[in-house]
């Protein structure tokens, strides 16, 4: 038979404050705190901060939608960064292949000082 545990309301309400504050996640605070119920946090929310319980639901899908999307901007944007590398290789090699075909240097050294038109 398996031990029931019975934890105060102060701690059920930190716990809660933990979750709604963001410091921790429902599941996060079950392993943290040794809750066996895997719906224990969720009541405690729903018993000791209703409204916020009512708000979590309100702000998970767009939160999910927030980070779907930033998760797809990272990724362009990785693509984006791994095509200019591409890039500037190629023109770096275009360049060396001119100096070295036409014998004439193209890049500008660095220090080195403009014409006064």
């Amino acid at each position: 038979m398996e031990k029931v545990n019975y934890y105060s309301d102060e701690f059920k309400k930190s716990v809660v404050k933990e979750v709604l504050v963001g410091h921790i996640s429902k599941d996060e605070a079950r392993r943290r705190y040794g809750i066996k119920g895997k719906s224990a946090v969720l009541n405690w929310i729903r018993k000791f901060a209703p409204s916020e319980s009512q708000e979590m639901k309100k702000t998970r899908l767009p939160k999910f939608k927030e980070t779907t999307q930033l998760e797809a901007e990272n990724k362009r944007l990785r693509e984006e960064l791994e095509l200019e590398r591409l890039r500037v290789l190629s023109l770096n090699v275009m360049i060396d292949l001119a100096e070295e075909h036409f014998k004439v240097p193209i890049r500008k050294k660095s220090g080195a000082k403009q014409s006064k038109s």
